[in-house]
C-alpha cells in the first residue's frame, strides 16, 4: 500500500522552507533560516527481474568482476549489466573468486577444524580474512591466528561468523549473531549489537563501498555510514527480504541477490525540490480519488507494481485532504507556483464538500457535521459491508464504546454520494491544520478568507453547540469525537485521550480566532486552557506515552498538526510556556524516529525558544545541547 507516509512526506518536501519559521505571534512572520539544503544523495530501489535481461528471477550470487561491471549468477546463467539491461555472460566467473587465492588452506582446515565450513573470505593488501562457524581467522602474511577479543572482554567473542569484508581504510569488517564487528587498525576492536543501533543479525552477507558498508540479512539489507544505522525492508526497497549475497561498485550503489531478482539501491543526487515534485507525480498519478481529488492510501493490486495501485477510500478523506492542503500551501508560499496555489484551492473546496453532503438526504446531520469520506452511488453499497450487525460484533468483541449508528454511510439530497459518518478527532485535526496555513499563505483575496471564516465558524459552532462533541445524524456524539471537560476530567473512559483531545478543541479554537477574529472563540479557549485544566492535561500527557514507539503513529501525526497551530499563534506567555514544555518533551520520545514531519514542525515552534520555569532555564532549539 501507498499510504500516509506520501502525503507527510510530500507536506515536508513542498513546504520546507516556509515551515522552518518560529514564531509565536498572531501576525505570521518570516524566520532567517539557519541553514540551506542543498544537494543531497537520495535512495532509491531498482528491481531487475528476467523482463530486464536476467536470465533467471533466482539471483543466486552478485559480484564486482576486475573490470567493475556487476555480474550475477542465477540457476539459468550468468548475465552481467551494461546499459541499464542485463545481458547473458559468455564466460562464467568461479563462483567462490577469493578462494583460490586462499593461502595455505590445509593449515586453516587444521585451525579450524577438518569439518570446518567456510562460509566468506576476503583480503586486503597481503592479509586475509575468513569467515567460519568456529569464529574469525585473519592471516597477516605469515601466519593464521584466530581472531580473538580484548583480554577480559568475552560478550561479543565472534562465533557463527557469517561474512566479512575490508573496507576502503582497511579497516575490517565481520557480521555474526553476536553483532557487527569492526577492528580499525590500531589493535581495537569495537562491537555493534542492538544496544548501538543494529537493526537485526541474522546475517548472510556483506559489502564495502564507498557509501558504506552494506550487510545482507534474511530479513532486509543494512547499511552502516558516519555513525548512522540504516534498515531496508520490505518491497519499497527489495524484491526480496531473504538477501542472498550484495556486491557494491565504483559509485557506491549496492547490488543485492534474492530469490526474486536482483535490487538495487542507488544513490541518485537529488535537490529537495526535485523530490517535491516526485512525491507530487505519484500524488496525481495514484493517490487521487472521486471528481475532488481527495488524497488517499493507493492498495497495489500488484506487490510492488505501483501501476497497479487503485486509490481507496478509508476514513479519513478529511484527515488526508487536510494534510494535503497544508501541503499545498506550504509549497505555494515558498515557491510562488500557481499550480501550487490552485491544488490548494482545489483541496479547500474538496474540504467544504465532506460538510456540505452530510446536510439534507433522509438521515442529516446537525450543521457543521463533517463526513469521514464518500463514496459514489454508483458503486457497491458500503453498508453491507458496515452496518449494525457489525457494529455490535464490534463492541461486543474489540471495543465496549462502539457505536452502533444505522446507516453508517448514509446517501445526501442529491442520492450521488454515500457519507460516512461517526466522524472522529483524526478529520477535524487533518482540517484545521489545512485552513490555518491555506489562510495565512494561500487566500489573497477577501472572498477567499471569507469562505474560510465560514467553514472554520460552522465547524467550531458545533462543537460548541453540543457541548464540544461531534453529533451525528442520529443526535448523539461519535464514537472518538469528545472534546468535553466532562469527559476529558472526569471520565475514566477517556484517560487515555485526555492530552490529546484537549489540544485539540484548544487547536481549534485557537484556529477560528486567528481566522475570524472572533472573540467569543478567545473566551472559550482560554476557559477550556485555564479553568478546566485543557493546557496542563495536554502539557502532562499528549496521550500515554511509555517510551518510544509506545504512542500511535498517527496519534503522534494529529498531536504534531495541533502544536504547529497551538504555538504559532499563542500569545499568552503562560499557555505558550506550557505547550512548549508538551513539544519538547514528545519531541524527545519522537527524535529516534528521524520523522522530518516531527523534526519540522518541532524546529517551526521551537527554533531559538527558551522555557524557563523553576528548576532552569531550558534551550528548546533542536540543534541546542539539550535537544
Amino acid at each position: 500500500m501507498l499510504g500516509r507516509s506520501f502525503v507527510l512526506a510530500g507536506l515536508v518536501a513542498l513546504g520546507w522552507a516556509v515551515a522552518l519559521e518560529a514564531s509565536a505571534q498572531t501576525e505570521v512572520e518570516r524566520y532567517e533560516l539557519p541553514m540551506q539544503v542543498g544537494v543531497f544523495d537520495q535512495q532509491v530501489h531498482v528491481p531487475y527481474t528476467s523482463d530486464n535481461g536476467l536470465p533467471d528471477n533466482d539471483a543466486l550470487q552478485i559480484y564486482v568482476d576486475q573490470s567493475g561491471v556487476i555480474r550475477v549468477t542465477t540457476p539459468k546463467g550468468e548475465a552481467y549489466f551494461t546499459d541499464s539491461r542485463w545481458s547473458p555472460a559468455s564466460v562464467a566467473e568461479p563462483g567462490d573468486l577469493h578462494a583460490s587465492e586462499l593461502p595455505d588452506r590445509r593449515k586453516l582446515f587444521r585451525l579450524a577444524g577438518a569439518a570446518e565450513t567456510i562460509r566468506d573470505i576476503a583480503t586486503h593488501n597481503g592479509s586475509t580474512a575468513v569467515a567460519a562457524e568456529s569464529g574469525l581467522y585473519i592471516h597477516d602474511g605469515k601466519r593464521w591466528e584466530l581472531a580473538k577479543p580484548r583480554q577480559g572482554e568475552t560478550r561479543w567473542a565472534p562465533l557463527d561468523v557469517r561474512a566479512v569484508t575490508f573496507d576502503a581504510e582497511g579497516q575490517l569488517w565481520f557480521a555474526c549473531p553476536q553483532g557487527v564487528g569492526v577492528h580499525r587498525g590500531d589493535g581495537e576492536w569495537t562491537l555493534f549489537t542492538g544496544a548501538e543501533g543494529l537493526p537485526f543479525n541474522d546475517f548472510t552477507c556483506i559489502a564495502a563501498g564507498p557509501k558504506g558498508v552494506w550487510f545482507g540479512t534474511t530479513n532486509g539489507a543494512i547499511r552502516y555510514a558516519d555513525g548512522v544505522w540504516e534498515f531496508r525492508q520490505g518491497r519499497r526497497w527489495l524484491l526480496d527480504n531473504h538477501v542472498r549475497d550484495v556486491a557494491i561498485d565504483a559509485s557506491g550503489d549496492a547490488w543485492f541477490a534474492t530469490a526474486s531478482g536482483v535490487s538495487r539501491i542507488a544513490f541518485q543526487p537529488m535537490k529537495l525540490s526535485e523530490k517535491a515534485a516526485r512525491f507530487n507525480t505519484d500524488i496525481e498519478r495514484y493517490h487521487r480519488r472521486t471528481p475532488f481529488g481527495y488524497v488517499n492510501p493507493a492498495v497495489l493490486q500488484k506487490p510492488g507494481d505501483k501501476s497497479s495501485a487503485v486509490a481507496t477510500a478509508t476514513d479519513n478523506d478529511g484527515h488526508f485532504m487536510g494534510l494535503y492542503l497544508g501541503a499545498a500551501s506550504f509549497g505555494y508560499a515558498a515557491t510562488k507556483d500557481p499550480v501550487l496555489r490552485e491544488n490548494a484551492k482545489g483541496a479547500f473546496r474538496a474540504l467544504v464538500f465532506l460538510s456540505d453532503v452530510t446536510s439534507g438526504g433522509s438521515h442529516p446531520a446537525p450543521k457543521g457535521f463533517i463526513a469521514r469520506a464518500i463514496e459514489p452511488t454508483s458503486g457497491p453499497d458500503p453498508n453491507l459491508k458496515l452496518n449494525p450487525e457489525t457494529d455490535r460484533k464490534r463492541r461486543a468483541n474489540s471495543d465496549a464504546l462502539w457505536k452502533i449508528i444505522d446507516p453508517r454511510w448514509p446517501i445526501d439530497e442529491t442520492g450521488e454520494w454515500y457519507w460516512k459518518c461517526d466522524s472522529s478527532p483524526d478529520e477535524l485535526d487533518g482540517y484545521y491544520f489545512g485552513f490555518g496555513i491555506y489562510y495565512d499563505r494561500v487566500c489573497e483575496t477577501q472572498e477567499e478568507k471569507d469562505e474560510v471564516r465560514a467553514i472554520v465558524r460552522s465547524m467550531t459552532d458545533h462543537l460548541i453547540k453540543h457541548g464540544f462533541n461531534m453529533v451525528d445524524h442520529d443526535g448523539k456524539p461519535t464514537r472518538w469525537g469528545h472534546f468535553s471537560p466532562d469527559d476529558m476530567n472526569r471520565n475514566e473512559d477517556w484517560w487515555v485521550e485526555r492530552g490529546l483531545n484537549s489540544f485539540s478543541i484548544l487547536t481549534y479554537l485557537s484556529v477560528t480566532h486567528h481566522i475570524t477574529g472572533d472573540q467569543k472563540y478567545r473566551d472559550i479557549y482560554l476557559k477550556l486552557a485555564h479553568e478546566e485544566g485543557f493546557a496542563m492535561n495536554g502539557m502532562t500527557q499528549p496521550k500515554v506515552q511509555l517510551g518510544p514507539g509506545s504512542f500511535g503513529q498517527a496519534d503522534d501525526n494529529m498531536a504534531f498538526m495541533n502544536y504547529y497551530h497551538l504555538i504559532r499563534y499563542e500569545t499568552d506567555p503562560i499557555l505558550l510556556s506550557m505547550y512548549h514544555n508538551a513539544i519538547y518533551y514528545h519531541w524527545h520520545f519522537e527524535k529516534c524516529e528521524l520523522n522530518p514531519f516531527f523534526n519540522f514542525v518541532y524546529a517551526a515552534c521551537c527554533l531559538d525558544k527558551v522555557r524557563e520555569d523553576h528548576w532552569n532555564r531550558v534551550d528548546l532549539s533542536p540543534h541546542s545541547k539539550a535537544g
